[in-house]
């Protein structure tokens, strides 16, 4: 996730986001996957997610073409399979370092409907279900979310939220961001899409306590493909920066990674059928008394659902 102030507001309750790390940094903070970029490969183990089956989604018909002009905003309902594994290890802390892993599943449905001007349609986007398993543990539901809305200027790929950033007290409030923000299957493309674009998104969230603001820095390269598919390279590198309080104690959040994901779009009318990739994100956590580090490493697969 390229940010236009738009961030994922979802309540997810503590039993669902249960402490992946024995460190008094709570996991809330600490799970970001989505949050933070939907994908960077890396060297580091990532806990591979089941293969999702892509079906009739996956084919192209090869005698349509794309047109030079083509948007993948124009108006329609669609559903997304979305999967994501991730792994967190701590680094630097007065714990035991060990390897914690976190999947979860769910379908987000896309609603674009035609906007105020000839050139714009809003976009209405929900998690309708899922759930959550840490480790091996038992798979815990995920009731859907509130839905995102956004403004999209389908000629330049411009996507704003519609709804206003505001800075809150996460100690009081005490409700978590669920880790997406709507954003996953709503990428900015040009049309007609372009050889190579940069797109940067700003988003806000609470975690764990702690106000979170979330900068990301989109590269998206177009790729050699066929007459009836376009193939998209996204190079994504992102800062993480909040401050809050945690059992009494002023904690501040510092935290960079980077992402690199791929983005395959065919079909009549032209959508976005298949986002893969992976992500890599550094953070850490200061007290007067402490600092901990963790390193997470995820990958994201968003499937487009038979029509």
């Amino acid at each position: 996730m390229e940010y236009q102030s738009t961030r994922a507001s979802s309540s997810c309750t503590p039993s669902m986001m249960r402490s992946l790390i024995p460190v008094r940094v709570s996991s809330r903070i600490v799970f970001l996957t989505l949050a933070a970029g939907c994908s960077t490969a890396t060297s580091s183990p990532v806990a591979q997610p089941p293969e999702l089956r892509t079906g009739k989604s996956g084919q192209t018909d090869s005698s349509i073409v794309v047109s030079r002009g083509a948007t993948v905003y124009t108006p329609g309902r669609l559903q997304y399979d979305l999967q994501n594994s991730s792994v967190v290890r701590a680094i630097a802390s007065d714990s035991a370092h060990r390897a914690d892993s976190t999947r979860l599943i769910g379908t987000v449905t896309a609603t674009l409907v035609p906007g105020p001007t000839h050139n714009t349609v809003v976009a209405r986007v929900q998690f309708d279900s899922g759930s959550i398993a840490s480790g091996s543990g038992t798979s815990v539901p995920i009731p859907p979310t509130e839905s995102l809305v956004f403004t999209v200027d389908t000629e330049t790929g411009r996507i704003a939220s519609m709804k206003q950033e505001v800075h809150q007290d996460c100690a009081t409030h005490g409700a978590d961001g669920f880790p997406f923000y709507g954003r996953e299957v709503l990428p900015t493309i040009h049309a007609p899409v372009a050889l190579a674009w940069i797109d940067t998104v700003e988003t806000s969230t609470c975690r764990g306590g702690a106000f979170l603001s979330i900068t990301r820095i989109a590269s998206y390269t177009r790729l050699q493909a066929s007459d009836s598919v376009l193939r998209l390279l996204r190079l994504t590198q992102f800062r993480i920066i909040g401050d809050g309080h945690q059992w009494n104690q002023k904690i501040r959040v510092s935290g960079e990674g980077k992402a690199t994901d791929t983005l395959r779009l065919s079909g009549f009318p032209l959508r976005v059928q298949e986002v893969a990739g992976s992500s890599e994100i550094e953070l850490s956590f200061r007290t007067e008394l402490r600092v901990q580090e963790f390193i997470q490493t995820s990958t994201t697969h968003i499937v487009l659902r038979t029509q």
